[in-house]
């Protein structure tokens, strides 16, 4: 069995519009790194699945050369707000299922946040940007959780805004998630 995960029901009913695919089980965590963990936590101690992934929206750095809407496939997320002697990054461990190459997607890494970044410096922004090409807030608790359940996780993100800018007039929300329908119902169906 695959579960599909979304932060927030916005993502979920912007990706499929006319319901969940019945062949999976979803589940909507609440946006941030608490409510992810704890979430996925209790529905692996109550079912047993193979596989989860994670579908949402994202900000990009701006040193990432990511274009709004653009749909990636992240394969490490850490915890850049942590002190840096925790573990702090965790990895994808799994594979879209159904995928073929002519939906081959660009690979990230993503740093998971605390809050949209809308009063970092320019500093800060580049030093992220060394380590991550886009901004989470749910994306490591997410690795964490499967990593710990040993659930195969996959993490497919597409770019609504970026990461500087909290200004959400600004920023691309609904052509986001079109991108993401539009990648996903040929896989997920």
């Amino acid at each position: 069995m695959i579960l599909l995960v979304f932060a927030t029901e916005m993502e979920r009913d912007g990706v499929f519009p006319h319901g969940v695919p019945r062949e999976f089980d979803c589940l909507v965590t609440g946006v941030g790194i608490l409510a992810t963990a704890f979430s996925l936590s209790r529905a692996f101690q109550k079912q047993e699945y193979k596989s989860a992934i994670q579908i949402g929206i994202a900000g990009a750095y701006t040193s990432s050369e990511l274009q709004l809407g653009e749909v990636v496939e992240v394969k490490s997320d850490c915890l850049v707000e942590f002190l840096p002697w925790e573990p702090n990054t965790f990895f994808a461990s799994g594979t879209l299922p159904n995928q073929n190459n002519s939906q081959t997607l660009k690979t990230v890494k993503g740093a998971t946040v605390l809050g949209c970044s809308s009063s970092i410096t320019k500093e800060i922004e580049a030093a992220r940007g060394d380590v991550a090409q886009i901004e989470t807030m749910e994306g490591a608790a997410f690795f964490a959780a499967c990593k710990e359940y040993k659930v195969e996780g996959v993490q497919i993100r597409a770019i609504s805004n970026f990461a500087t800018k909290y200004e959400k007039t600004e920023w691309k929300t609904e052509e986001a998630l079109a991108k993401l329908r539009e990648f996903l119902l040929p896989i997920l169906g």
